[in-house]
């Protein structure tokens, strides 16, 4: 193998300098990026190109490729190999696919922040994340921010590392709730979190995504981990951080609160502004040992120590995210590439519920791969196969019993605020949650021919995966609800969830203080008698019981592709078909994917239609084994608390999901991209039409549980449109993007009331004093309204010197409506759901609320300088600036209270040998 010499410092300068001179000068060719895009450099053994050749190069390649197969020249002597670096501004692709190219050079430049590699997404057109994704929260966060794209939820997402699929099906539906839900985890769309430390390239789908990728109806984001064979040893360690008291944070607080029993002077609560303290250090390194193996490795650690506050103290709470990844090439096992891969990535975090008592808890997460892949070309054709196995976990260690007493005297701790404030302690217990997949895939890719006029490209695949998930309910979890107060009941030894009135002194003795009896008519008498109360008497009439449980479901998926690529003078098409099957649903299902371009002088034309299907079947089928809860009450009689009776009257749910059909989306889509001014403008519209989205459609009674029977009876649609310009001009790049977006669905309310929905599914949703009881399925449908309507993005890429760059960055969110959930509860009668014979006044239910949030412009930095130590060692500073102007996020609704953030800081420090 040739080897790479080394250049000095002077001569890559040269080389540097001459490189745009090296850049074809032709629109398709990469200057066609129009944003500085410079030629893609030659890649290393066993790199693929991230540019596809011309029909020139393919026939030169084409040329080569013959000479290689008669034989090589014993005679042949190594060269020097050249690599010529250039700089990409702008990620945007010219391809008829709807992608977006972000090169290890263009990652470079972003704004790391936490270092995961979706957060370093948000950006592109059609992305778009989270609402909390600004608040002080997730700022003292590190799990990977969560993104939308195309107006898809973001587990519907495809998400691949190095070839390998990275989603969760353990239920990540659930990614944008609360931490602690009552009978499930917070999960996440990605198996495992994605370090952009340990990643080459990424490229984004947000349309026409080519028929290799499936089990997605949003986006797809594929993920290439660093990959070459080296001529040389080399390392990198970097080191970078942030701390709370290094940024600016404002309080706001438009509750209104009230004067209740109980209440003291503390309840003038003082927010305390976020303490953290997030660290990340990674390593990474290539060696080559001999001339026909390689070894890659890196592995990046981020911890976050967060101070909460919580019921007016501060609580110490801690996150660790690892990211690592060990890879052996071979070249000289028979084959042209033999690579062994391994990954391990754990998460695992400490939370607690805000403003509950006793209620720390953790989430376990993350997991581990192994990949055996292989790559060989025999003539005119590449063959590829892989094996990978993966197992990730999504588990929760909680206090197992709920309890949300009045605020009264004895139960005083809860911040008062409410229609009736409350004082909550607990959780809501263990749950398991694990992950297991065995991945063969297999492609061919045949050497572009030639039939008359047209270049042909044909490329077929083959796919099947073996998924096992469990789910473990570990002790009976215990959730009341409907406290009662009552100055003389007898709790009977009942002490956990029952409470007798208590005084400092007896009655009887105060009484006479006061003259022989307690006249509370008279407010000095009042005065003294509750002063003298220890504990206000009251106890629970209702709870909800979560039993043990072990479930494991099996599925097996298999699918196949074909994509044909033709080249006929000005037109170019993209002809691809996708099967997808699995054994639960049982279908087949057929995904044309269809593209056509067409070159009128410097602009090009792209249409496409294609259809997308949903994956995630298999939490249907962990969902139709769980055990439903059971609804128990207890009245009082002559001031005696009763014991628990099982209800006959409150139903027990399970879910059926017989004969569905898998949602999917069609989409149609239109481009122009034409040169002008030295750049490139374009017009993008998607349409998106959702089909057969999962509703429930009826519920029947069967051994004694209720069915919620589920159909395909939901629709949605998803319109955008995307202008862009991007530009290189001398050592800088500019990329300007804005879109308007519009998303509806059928289902603001698929269900017209709650009475078939489980009680640990039913929230408050307050639209001005209107409140309305519906189901977190409803509320999470109805949030599809709420996307952003408009949002704009300007970066500016400069490098002012070999030594120094810059990026700026400034993002616009127009006007919008969300549904914020506000921490309270809510009581409204509704006891005659749960039993005919019992005295259960009222149910509290969590209030969400709809409101509108402003429009938000935020300009975020960063810097970097890099300076020789020695010819072979370099060191490079890092500064980034979010927020930099310090405006508001508005990530506190109004009538709401919580923390903002403003302008924040990441420092780093990167030292590289080579």
């Amino acid at each position: 193998m040739p080897t790479t010499q080394r250049h000095s410092a002077k001569l890559s300068r040269l080389w540097m300098a001459l490189a745009p001179l090296l850049v074809c000068n032709t629109f398709w060719a990469p200057e066609a990026y129009a944003a500085g895009a410079s030629e893609a450099p030659p890649t290393e053994k066993g790199q693929p190109s991230s540019s596809a050749p011309t029909k020139s190069e393919r026939a030169a390649l084409s040329a080569d490729e013959s000479q290689a197969d008669q034989g090589r020249a014993p005679e042949i002597k190594p060269l020097e190999r050249i690599i010529v670096r250039g700089q990409r501004y702008a990620p945007e692709s010219l391809t008829l696919s709807g992608e977006y190219n972000l090169s290890r050079d263009y990652l470079d430049g972003l704004p790391h922040g936490n270092g995961n590699i979706t957060d370093l997404l948000l950006t592109l057109p059609g992305v778009q994340g989270s609402e909390s994704a600004l608040s002080a929260e997730a700022q003292s966060e590190i799990r990977s921010q969560l993104l939308s794209i195309s107006g898809a939820q973001p587990w519907q997402t495809g998400f691949f590392f190095d070839g390998v699929n990275n989603n969760s099906r353990l239920d990540p539906a659930a990614s944008d709730a609360s931490p602690a839900q009552v009978n499930d985890v917070q999960g996440h769309p990605q198996a495992t979190f994605i370090n952009q430390s340990l990643v080459d390239n990424v490229t984004v789908y947000d349309s026409n995504v080519p028929a290799k990728f499936g089990g997605f109806s949003g986006g797809v984001v594929d993920v290439q981990a660093r990959r070459n064979m080296p001529s040389d040893a080399s390392l990198n360690l970097s080191y970078r951080g942030s701390e709370s008291s290094w940024n600016r944070y404002r309080v706001i607080d438009e509750r209104q609160l009230n004067g209740q029993e109980g209440a003291d002077d503390s309840d003038a609560e003082t927010f305390a502004t976020p303490d953290f303290s997030k660290r990340t250090l990674s390593l990474s390194g290539t060696a080559p040992i001999g001339d026909d193996y390689a070894l890659d490795f890196a592995l990046s650690r981020t911890t976050s120590t967060v101070t909460e506050l919580s019921l007016r103290q501060n609580e110490l709470t801690e996150r660790e995210s690892v990211s690592s990844r060990l890879a052996f090439t071979s070249y000289a096992w028979g084959l042209d590439e033999v690579r062994i891969s391994a990954t391990y990535s754990p998460y695992e975090g400490g939370y607690l519920l805000p403003d509950v008592k006793d209620s720390a808890f953790s989430i376990e997460g993350g997991g581990q791969t192994l990949q055996i892949s292989a790559e060989h070309r025999v003539r005119a054709t590449l063959f590829a196969t892989s094996v990978a196995y993966a197992s990730s976990e999504n588990s929760r260690s909680a206090a197992n019993i709920y309890l949300p007493w009045y605020r009264a005297p004895g139960k005083n701790w809860g911040i008062d605020s409410g229609e009736v404030p409350f004082s909550v302690e607990g959780g809501y217990g263990d749950i398991e949650k694990e992950q297991e997949s065995l991945t063969w895939q297999g492609s061919i890719n045949f050497d572009t021919w030639q039939w008359g006029a047209s270049d042909h490209r044909f490329e077929m695949g083959f796919e099947t995966s073996y998924l096992e998930l469990a789910r473990r309910r570990t002790e009976t979890g215990l959730v009341y609800n409907s406290p009662f107060r009552d100055a003389n009941i007898d709790c009977r030894g009942q002490t956990i969830d029952c409470i007798e009135q208590s005084f400092q002194i007896p009655l009887e003795i105060l009484a006479e203080e006061l003259g022989g009896t307690i006249d509370f008519s008279n407010p000095e008498h009042l005065a003294a008698y509750e002063a003298n109360l220890l504990t206000r008497g009251q106890f629970f009439q209702y709870r909800r019981v979560y039993p043990l449980e072990y479930i494991n479901v099996a599925l097996q998926e298999s699918a196949g592709y074909l994509q044909h690529s033709i080249d006929l003078n000005s037109w170019e098409f993209k002809l691809g078909l996708r099967a997808d099957y699995d054994d639960f649903l049982r279908n087949f299902n057929f995904a044309p994917r269809l593209q056509a371009g067409v070159d009128i002088g410097d602009a090009r034309f792209i249409l496409g239609a294609n259809r997308y299907y949903n994956a995630n079947v298999l939490t249907y089928k962990i969902r139709e084994q769980q055990r439903g809860y059971i609804t128990q009450y207890r009245s009082l009689v002559n001031g005696v608390v009763q014991d628990w009776r099982t209800s006959s009257d409150a139903q027990r749910f399970r879910y059926r999901f017989d004969d569905l059909r898998t949602p999917y989306s069609d989409e149609a889509t239109l481009a122009w991209k034409q040169r002008i001014a030295g750049g490139v403008f374009s017009i993008k519209a998607v349409q998106r039409w959702r089909r057969d989205l999962l509703t429930r459609e009826n519920t029947i009674d069967r051994d004694g549980y209720t069915e919620i029977i589920q159909g395909n009876e939901g629709e949605g649609t998803h319109q955008r449109l995307t202008l862009s310009y991007q530009r290189a001009f001398g050592r800088h790049g500019l990329w300007l993007h804005a879109s308007h977006t519009e998303n509806e669905t059928t289902a603001e309310s698929y269900d017209a009331t709650v009475e078939a929905i489980p009680e640990d599914e039913i929230v408050f949703l307050q639209t001005g004093d209107d409140y309305r009881l519906l189901s977190l399925d409803d509320l999470s449908r109805r949030q599809d309204d709420f996307s952003r309507p408009l949002t704009a993005h300007l970066s500016l890429r400069s490098d002012w010197s070999d030594a120094f760059s810059t990026t700026l960055m400034v993002n616009y969110v127009g006007e919008y409506e969300s549904a914020e959930n506000t921490g309270l509860l809510r009581e409204i009668s509704r006891g005659d759901q749960i039993c005919s014979d019992c005295e259960v006044d009222a149910l509290n239910y969590p209030v969400f609320r709809v409101v509108e949030r402003p429009a938000r412009t935020l300009l975020n930095a960063v810097f970097q300088y890099e300076f020789a130590l020695h010819e072979e060692h370099e060191l490079s500073l890092s500064f980034e600036v979010s927020n930099l102007l310090n405006s508001r996020t508005y990530s506190v609704g109004p009538g709401l209270a919580g923390i903002e953030t403003g302008r924040s800081f990441w420092f780093g420090v990167n030292y590289a040998w080579r």
